[in-house]
């Protein structure tokens, strides 16, 4: 910290505040996160009442890392919409949307995915007004965290609705996502694989290249480093998607040199996809969504080994190792982990009617029997 942009009193201020900041998380690293969010809340109204609005939004997030009960997020909530009107009125946009992705990123923590997609779209044209060419990459990010929030409440159109918007604020070519896609439902559902896999590799491509954009984008607090992470995660998984389809063509057109190849290059992709939630999970950040998409990555990189014969990775045991105990129960327990374990233990072949009722991302759902026809091709 440069001690020089600050008077001798607000230096006497956050020095106090950050000694309860301090205090504060020891107090929830033990446990007592009733004692560590009164502390933060000090240190937050010593912030407030020197007008060192800056210091705000980092100790909310600081705070927030500790949270899981619904009584701890309601009180936090309610403090930073509070903090909010004031600053509202001094027109400080770009600490108001750090703030409001405190409260996106608690609404995501409750479940309240309709309200957190609202936050996030919010926080998108906030940012983007603020200043566009620095927050272009920032603002996509959260757009698409928006879709994520609308696809788990099925608003699968408003869903794709914001993931488009997103692409377009970071694509400054005349890539058309939907057309892509559209084209490409035609392309397999006509059996022209050959044309397919170069459609596919053109969306693949695409989505890389945003993924390579947001791995560079600067990270402005510990909870946009935390969303970040998880929109990285989601791109990896999209481009994943395209991957399975790609590999599932090279089968149509006998090419099974191809298949191995990519299944080796998608499940590495999928490792690291699954280590980003995985550090999220180990230090128990994490939202019911997270464990929901770590174990759909777990079914979708099982895919790939089964479909390629290619089996390098135990899968049950990549995402369950290092992983607090009582996460492991909870991920135990959820649906693509029991599909994933039930794929392991009699092959994908014999594992076929999970296809039924099983439910695909909005990329798969519509390949649904191809990807069946898939797995019954010699």
């Amino acid at each position: 910290m440069n001690w020089d942009n600050y008077t001798v009193e607000e230096q006497i201020e956050i020095t106090q505040a950050m000694e309860l900041i301090e205090e504060g998380l020891s107090l929830g690293h033990t446990g007592d996160i009733r004692g560590a969010t009164f502390l933060v809340m000090r240190a937050i109204e010593i912030y407030l009442n020197a007008a060192l609005y800056l210091r705000i939004s980092p100790a909310f997030n600081q705070l927030i890392t500790l949270v899981q009960k619904e009584s701890e997020i309601l009180l936090i909530m309610e403090k930073v919409q509070d903090i909010i009107v004031e600053l509202e009125y001094l027109e400080l946009r770009e600490e108001i949307g750090k703030l409001k992705l405190v409260l996106a990123v608690l609404a995501y923590k409750q479940g309240n995915y309709l309200e957190a997609s609202m936050l996030y779209t919010e926080i998108a044209e906030i940012f983007f007004t603020v200043d566009p060419d620095e927050y272009r990459q920032a603002s996509a990010m959260f757009l698409i965290r928006a879709g994520e929030c609308l696809e788990k409440i099925g608003r699968l159109e408003r869903a794709e609705n914001a993931i488009f918007q997103a692409i377009h604020r970071m694509d400054t070519s005349i890539f058309d996502y939907s057309a892509h896609f559209a084209h490409l439902i035609h392309l397999i559902g006509k059996k022209k694989y050959e044309k397919a896999i170069e459609e596919l590799r053109e969306i693949a491509g695409f989505f890389r290249q945003m993924r390579q954009e947001l791995e560079k984008v600067e990270e402005f607090s510990d909870v946009f480093a935390y969303l970040k992470n998880n929109v990285l995660a989601r791109l990896f998984h999209m481009i994943s998607e395209f991957n399975l389809l790609k590999m599932m063509c090279y089968r149509f057109c006998g090419e099974e040199e191809k298949v191995q190849e990519q299944a080796k290059k998608s499940v590495e992709d999928l490792r690291r996809t699954i280590a980003i939630v995985k550090e999220e999970l180990r230090a128990e950040h994490y939202s019911t969504a997270d464990l929901h998409r770590v174990t759909f990555d777990l079914f979708l990189l099982q895919l790939f080994q089964e479909f390629a014969a290619y089996q390098v990775e135990d899968p049950l045991d990549l995402v369950l190792r290092g992983v607090p105990e009582y996460i492991q129960k909870i991920l135990r327990k959820m649906q693509f982990f029991r599909l994933t374990e039930h794929i392991v233990e009699v092959d994908l072949r014999h594992a076929m009617e999970i296809f039924d009722d099983v439910p695909l991302s909005a990329i798969l759902d519509p390949f649904r029997e191809f990807l069946i026809q898939a797995i019954h091709l010699e």
